[in-house]
């Protein structure tokens, strides 16, 4: 039910409160991508095997503090495809519309119907993984007021030589 109302709001937008506990836990918000398409890559005896998905699937992704629960339904609503995506998961995006996860020795490569979905899923993805977070070693190390001090007078020093 709450899924219908939330693929009824749009691509991307499908905001819906508490849904129950999932992947991120309970009460973590849902965005659901529709039209979404599935191909699994697996690696076995050294052949690689790639399986697609025929029909175009709902993405519903529930974001939580430190990962992301991934799960892709069918049109009957029946789950074909549920991770977790967190730091530590080995992930990328791929083009301008496609993302991958490896989990153990398969992979997953998740294409969207649009770019802005892919650009929505992967902002949510950043967001949960704490890329926006992120500081440089140089950043952890060097006071504000010390870093813009360093370059002023690195500038003063280039004009000198000059």
């Amino acid at each position: 039910m709450a899924a219908a109302a939330a693929a009824a709001a749009g691509p991307g937008t499908g905001v819906v409160g508490v849904t129950g506990t999932g992947v991120a836990g309970p009460c973590a918000a849902v965005s659901v991508f529709p039209g979404a398409r599935l191909l699994t890559i697996g690696d076995a005896n050294g052949e690689i095997q790639r399986h697609a998905e025929q029909q175009a699937l709902r993405l519903e992704v529930r974001a939580g503090p430190d990962a992301a629960g991934i799960a892709l339904y069918s049109h009957e609503d029946v789950c074909v495809f549920k991770c977790s995506v967190s730091r530590e998961t080995e992930c990328s995006r791929v083009g301008k519309q496609s993302f991958i996860i490896t989990l153990g020795c398969n992979s997953v490569l998740i294409q969207f119907a649009t770019p802005n979905d892919f650009c929505s899923f992967y902002n949510i993805l950043k967001t949960c993984r704490g890329h926006t977070l992120e500081r440089s070693v140089f950043s952890e190390r060097t006071e504000e007021s010390s870093a813009v001090q360093y370059f002023q007078m690195r500038k003063l020093r280039l004009r000198e030589v000059k």
